[in-house]
């Protein structure tokens, strides 16, 4: 992505860069620490909770989306973003990026607090990938069913390889593939209209998604049951 361009062609993509980088260097002042996060950095900062008999607050299903445990890990999701933020946003317009980031961010932490929580295995789950599942989910979905097949192909097949190498690298695949189906639900019902959305709409959606995400940080902090 063109950064010089991105104000202007990708700004919510930019936004959610800006929004993910935010939230480290919050953690990193509050913890003291660039390099990585431990495990009460973590639920500080708002990671995911499954899998444990403690009460926690669901809105972290949002604010996860936002947390990463250590500069690798954000470097990784955030240009992974820039890219396929970019192009789903020229794509489908920035409104429904932004509501998808948010959507997908909570389906696929939902995901895995589900799935985890069946197997009564505690995990601490983070990071913005299941969201940029999502938004690949979209661009792929949305490509198939406007006749761009082979977009369509390797993006599906560059979710599988994910896949397989997050079983060989323990990655949380449930957050994926929640991302990943989400996504591309929203992609199908946005290709049965693909005209641009109206200027009013997409304000809305963008403000909405960045409200939604400023309350649930303010919620987790403030929650009694697991800060």
């Amino acid at each position: 992505m063109n950064w010089l361009r991105a104000p202007t062609r990708a700004p919510v993509t930019l936004g959610l860069v800006a929004a993910n980088l935010a939230v480290y260097l919050w953690m990193a002042i509050a913890s003291h620490t660039l390099s990585g996060f431990d495990y009460a950095a973590m639920i500080y900062g708002g990671a995911n909770i499954v899998g444990t008999p403690q009460e926690v607050s669901h809105w972290r299903w949002l604010t996860a989306a936002f947390v990463h445990f250590n500069l690798l890990h954000l470097a990784v999701n955030l240009w992974t973003l820039s890219q396929i933020g970019a192009i789903s946003e020229r794509t489908i317009g920035s409104g429904l990026i932004a509501a998808t980031y948010v959507t997908t961010g909570v389906v696929g932490n939902l995901a895995s607090a589900l799935y985890h929580g069946w197997r009564h295995q505690p995990q601490q789950t983070a990071g913005a990938s299941g969201a940029i599942l999502g938004l690949i989910g979209v661009v792929a979905a949305y490509a198939w069913r406007t006749g761009q097949k082979g977009i369509a192909s390797a993006l599906i097949t560059n979710f599988v390889i994910l896949l397989a190498l997050g079983q060989v690298l323990a990655f949380d695949n449930a957050t994926h593939v929640g991302g990943f189906v989400a996504g591309g639900l929203i992609g199908l019902a946005r290709a049965r209209r693909p005209e641009p959305l109206p200027r009013r709409l997409e304000v809305t959606l963008v403000a909405t998604s960045a409200l939604l995400a400023i309350a649930a940080f303010a919620i987790v902090r403030s929650y009694r049951g697991y800060h």
